[in-house]
């Protein structure tokens, strides 16, 4: 027997999270307030790397931002006493997204600009005293196809994503959206969980 071989997904995966304000506000505000940036860096972005191929004149519906709800997380790692944080997460995917290669130039590039943004918003990286601490703003690249780059800058996919449930739940919120809810079926003790 013999399968098609599928064309790999090209979504990228964002991680949006907060848990103290910020020159923006309480952690909500600044992700609401900066939503629009964060697409408007991805759309300018994807210009960069489409262009001349991308049509201007559809530009903005050349993307697709799948938006999860917001989510309230007790935060992980760090301070033990730190706030709890407000996490969502954001897909991406488009037919002109979708003619790109993933490549390791191309990721840092989008991760510098996400890093940019959380500097708009306040944060301040480099004077960060406790690893994991509060956070006025922070931009986690997860994941963009099947890319795998381990620098520096940036780890694709993220190393500890499976230790996130405050990404993986935001990201099947999104994911059913688009591929529906899977069905819990009754194991009748077949099956112990």
């Amino acid at each position: 027997m013999t399968y098609a071989k599928q064309k790999p997904e090209l979504k990228l995966v964002i991680s949006i999270g907060a848990n103290i304000p910020g020159i923006l506000g309480d952690p909500i505000r600044t992700i609401a307030a900066m939503r629009p940036e964060i697409e408007k860096s991805i759309i300018e972005w994807n210009v960069a790397l489409n262009c001349p191929k991308i049509d201007y004149q559809n530009i903005d519906k050349s993307l697709s931002f799948q938006w999860a709800p917001l989510f309230e997380t007790a935060p992980l790692g760090g301070a033990v006493d730190q706030p709890s944080f407000i996490n969502t997460v954001l897909v991406v995917e488009g037919e002109d997204f979708a003619s790109l290669t993933p490549n390791k130039k191309a990721a840092i590039c989008l991760m510098q600009k996400f890093l940019e943004l959380e500097r708009i918003a306040g944060r301040e990286r480099e004077k960060a005293e406790i690893f994991w601490g509060p956070r006025s703003l922070d931009i986690d690249f997860i994941s963009w196809g099947e890319l795998h780059i381990n620098t520096e800058t940036l780890i694709l996919p993220h190393p500890r994503l499976s230790e996130r449930n405050f990404v993986l739940i935001p990201l099947a919120e999104v994911l059913s959206k688009s591929q529906g809810k899977p069905k819990r079926i009754n194991s009748q003790n077949i099956w112990p969980e």
